[in-house]
């Protein structure tokens, strides 16, 4: 049985170019927005409104420099969720508890059997990760397998923005397989 499809709403030239302004710079005033197309602010104004009702815009985040704040390594952490955990909590419970981790910046369910969750974490330095893992390995082996770990430097982050995605989305270009970097 096929899943239907998701119901993507069809964006007007404008509604897409103040998403991908949005995007690009999310503190834009909508003032500087509304020069750079030639519309009114207000009409600006409502375009950003609808975007954020019909839930495309879900709220702003900055862009932090991990560095300036003291964290000098991220980890891609893999990790399996024993039948011990499954069986005391529910699904919801356990990621209520992961979002409280501070050191995840970003946490996805898995539903794959060697792994359960897929974890970006940082850490001031490869000390502060090490610690951390030994702690993690040791008092709650009972609920956690650490399966993978991939450890690296804030310094190696080579791109962490999803602007070229929504523009293949929104101008719905398909990237076929041999776009990637290596020209043959």
């Amino acid at each position: 049985m096929q899943e239907p499809m998701i119901n993507i709403p069809k964006l007007t030239r404008n509604e897409q170019k103040v998403l991908k302004s949005i995007i690009d710079q999310a503190k834009i005033p909508d003032l500087e927005i509304a020069k750079k197309m030639g519309l009114s602010q207000q009409g600006i104004f409502k375009i950003r409104h609808k975007l954020e009702d019909v839930g495309i815009i879900k709220g702003y985040m900055p862009i932090i420099d991990f560095k300036k704040i003291g964290v000098e390594t991220l980890v891609v952490l893999g990790i399996k969720l024993t039948s011990y955990i499954w069986e005391k909590y529910s699904e919801e419970q356990m990621s209520e508890r992961i979002l409280k981790i501070p050191q995840v910046i970003t946490a996805y369910r898995i539903p794959e059997s060697n792994i359960s969750h897929l974890l970006v974490m940082g850490f001031k330095n490869i000390d502060d990760k090490d610690k951390y893992l030994m702690k993690l390995q040791s008092k709650y082996s009972k609920e956690i397998e650490v399966v993978h770990v991939y450890p690296f430097s804030v310094d190696r982050i080579i791109k962490s923005n999803p602007i070229g995605l929504l523009d293949s989305i929104i101008n719905q270009k398909v990237s076929s397989s041999n776009e990637f970097f290596i020209d043959k």
